[in-house]
């Protein structure tokens, strides 16, 4: 993986560490304030754009990586 992936996924992990910050300040009723909405959309947000660029720019690396281990494991029970 590169450095940008490192950061994106720095930067959608702490993004879920905020959201789940919000959701540990309004136990137990999780009624968030205007505010706090606008900033959990945000972070939502932050996540979701974060990983889905981290999916994209990764997918062929991570499929490859399936078949190799697929391959791996058909030897074995071949054996």
């Amino acid at each position: 993986m590169d450095e940008n992936t490192v950061n994106r996924t720095k930067a959608a992990i702490n993004a879920l560490i905020d959201i789940e910050q919000l959701w540990i300040e309004n136990t137990p009723d999780y009624n968030l304030s205007t505010q706090e909405l606008v900033v959990l959309k945000k972070r939502l947000e932050r996540a979701m754009e974060n990983i889905s660029k981290i999916y994209e720019e990764n997918k062929a690396k991570m499929t490859a990586a399936e078949e190799e281990i697929k391959k791996m494991h058909e030897g074995k029970r071949r054996k």
